[in-house]
C-alpha cells in the first residue's frame, strides 16, 4: 500500500508538516539542525513518510523511540 507514495510530490501542506515534526524531535533529542545526526533524522522521516506513515504524532514517535535508532 505505502510503495505508491513514493512517486507523488511532497505537497507544501506536508512539507510544513514534515518540518515540525523534525523540528519537535531535533528539540527533543537535543540535536542541533546541522549535525550529522540531524541528517540521519531526516532521512529516517523522508523513509518513514515515504513508506505511507502521515500522522504526525506517529513520525515523533518513530524517531524519537531508542529501538528505531539503530
Amino acid at each position: 500500500m505505502g510503495a505508491h507514495h513514493r512517486c507523488l510530490p511532497i505537497s507544501p501542506e506536508e512539507l510544513n508538516d514534515l518540518q515540525a515534526v523534525l523540528e519537535d524531535v531535533l528539540r527533543e533529542l537535543k540535536l542541533s539542525r546541522e549535525s550529522d545526526e540531524a541528517e540521519a533524522v531526516a532521512k529516517r522521516l523522508i523513509q518513514l513518510f515515504e513508506s505511507g506513515m502521515r500522522d504526525a504524532a506517529l513520525l515523533h514517535a518513530a524517531l524519537t523511540t531508542p529501538d528505531n535508532q539503530t
